[in-house]
């Protein structure tokens, strides 16, 4: 039994426990160490010189993400029923104890990595590897909502919300959306209805299925030209939309942000349509409607971040908020008017557009270095970060 600190002697206990019913025989754990400094998150080394992966539910919940361990539990179990894997393998849990076991994906690199990194070939094809990966999953997941309830009834709490945080988050920012079109002396007549339809707009197209909620480059593992997604914290059942929207946003709840140009976003996302196709699901004109409501809800969700930057522009990764807020807001009105969706919304975020450019003439929307284009300003590295 280890005895590194990074677990207690209890969680050592139930680890070794559930580790060795699963194998069907005995497991010491040999070492134990946190993964990118959170807490949360310890890779375990067993004496067989094998590892896994153990996720404890935290005790402090960023976000207000209290039904995050029950979440990620419900998500991986149902990934496991696929035939190629695009998640860890769960291997078992112990809700009593607040742990579940995955597999250990071993090394590799991230999406995030490679847009970081100065290999544009490398990080159009990791970006494809990406949507597909998510076409699969949304795929598989489609017409399993009945086993995905059952599965939750298993894993989660009656309290538990079964839908992804994103459907939350927009409806939660409704009135501090509209309170601050008020602070900036915008008309809103229309908007709050347009914002209500929101839901019904992103569930219009009738693909549902499991969304992870929060696909970020860095919640990636890349081998061999395939991805893996992990960290289902923030998932549940819902439109997909929310998910594929995040090569248009772009990535509107990652700390790695910057520009995504058409044409490295475009065969991204038609790789999504074709593993969506090949599946047999057709994705129609409704889906341009629920890809723009997307766009829409992470405008209005993200409403208190936009009425702070009206003051200060914070730091968050790989630039500032600034940047994002005005990516954010073009990405949504340009949806909408290819689409001619939500067009008072769409108008007052053009509105709120035109407002805050003159307000921050100084933001400058960086690139990915593996995308950049001459003399483009790059999106800064983290300190620590390896651009491997």
């Amino acid at each position: 039994m280890t005895d590194s600190g990074v677990l207690s002697a209890s969680e050592t206990c139930a680890a070794e426990s559930l580790l060795s019913s699963v194998l069907g025989t005995p497991v010491t754990i040999r070492a134990a160490e946190m993964i990118w400094r959170r807490s949360h998150i310890v890779r375990l080394r067993l004496a067989d010189e094998s590892s896994v992966v153990l996720k404890r539910s935290r005790e402090e919940n960023p976000g207000g993400r209290g039904r995050a361990f029950g979440a990620e539990l419900a998500a991986l179990e149902l990934l496991n029923g696929m035939d190629t894997a695009v998640a860890p393998r769960l291997l078992g849990a112990d809700a009593e104890a607040g742990i579940l076991i995955m597999e250990d994906l071993g090394p590799s690199s991230s999406l995030a990595h490679s847009l970081l990194a100065r290999d544009r070939g490398r990080a159009e094809a990791d970006l494809i590897a990406y949507a597909r990966a998510l076409g699969a999953m949304h795929s598989w997941s489609n017409g399993r909502s009945v086993e995905f309830a059952e599965v939750r009834a298993r894993r989660a709490t009656s309290a538990d919300s079964a839908a992804p945080d994103w459907l939350g988050a927009i409806v939660g920012g409704k009135e501090r959306f509209l309170a601050l079109t008020s602070r900036l002396g915008l008309p809103s007549d229309g908007v709050d209805d347009e914002i209500d339809s929101l839901e019904v707009l992103l569930h219009g197209a009738g693909h549902t299925g499991l969304v992870h909620s929060d696909p970020c480059p860095d919640n990636t593992h890349i081998a061999d030209g395939n991805c893996r997604i992990f960290d289902f914290e923030t998932s549940g059942w819902g439109p997909v939309a929310l998910d594929a929207a995040y090569l248009l946003a772009p990535f509107p709840s990652c700390w790695c942000f910057a520009s995504l140009p058409d044409d490295v976003a475009g065969p991204a996302l038609q790789a999504y349509r074709d593993q969506l196709t090949s599946a047999g699901i057709i994705l129609g004109p409704e889906w341009d409607a629920a890809m723009t409501a997307a766009l829409a809800g992470w405008v209005v969700a993200r409403a208190e971040a936009l009425g702070q930057a009206l003051d200060e522009d914070r730091d968050w990764g790989t630039t500032t908020m600034r940047p994002r807020i005005l990516t954010w807001l073009s990405s949504f009105t340009g949806a909408a008017e290819r689409t001619r969706a939500l067009p008072r919304l769409g108008s007052l975020a053009q509105a709120i557009h035109e407002q805050v450019s003159l307000r921050w003439p100084e933001p400058v929307v960086p690139d990915y270095p593996a995308l950049a284009r001459p003399g483009a300003s790059l999106a800064r590295l983290p300190r620590g970060w390896e651009a491997s």
